[in-house]
């Protein structure tokens, strides 16, 4: 299993992956492709641009877009990663946010994908990281603790959700 660099070409099962993501879940923002805004190739070049940092904006905070790959080299996940945090992403983001595949859950891959995401924060530079998740995400809480996450505190999101801030020390 492998984080890859999102680019123009896409690994095999990545439309099956952004289908079934859909308009996303848990505080995993989908993508456009469902909704029709985007086409695959469009979002591909978007996600592409966005890890391009030379071109960034002023005032626009680095993220890199993965995907995650099985043995096969089949796309079953999404990693999405911000370089730093601003207040906002302090506050309900954090630094990394993940989505497996449906079919894919319970056989260990989240837990992969954010170790995997962990080392990549790491190598930037950064000594810890905060992942954020509703409350009602037992898995995603197991796999963030698993990873080493500390809850640090809880804050409430819309439709009265509460979520979860977790705190993970980056051995450098």
């Amino acid at each position: 299993m492998k984080l890859e660099v999102a680019t123009l070409h896409p690994p095999q099962g990545l439309a099956a992956l952004i289908k079934d993501l859909g308009s996303g879940e848990n505080g995993v923002g989908g993508t456009a492709v469902p909704r029709g805004a985007l086409t695959l190739d469009e979002y591909l070049l978007f996600c592409s641009e966005t890890n391009d940092h030379s071109n960034l904006k002023s005032g626009n905070i680095p993220r890199s877009f993965f995907w995650f790959l099985d043995d096969e080299g089949v796309a079953i996940g999404i990693v999405r990663m911000w370089h730093y945090l601003n207040k906002s992403l302090k506050e309900r983001t954090g630094h990394i946010s993940y989505y497996i595949r449906r079919d894919k859950r319970g056989k260990g891959y989240g837990r992969e994908a954010l170790r995997l995401a962990l080392l990549t924060l790491r190598d930037f530079g950064k000594k810890r990281a905060l992942i954020i998740t509703d409350l009602d995400n037992i898995a995603s809480i197991r796999i963030i603790q698993e990873n080493g996450g500390i809850l640090e505190s809880v804050g409430m999101g819309g439709e009265e959700r509460k979520f979860g801030r977790y705190w993970i020390e980056l051995e450098i």
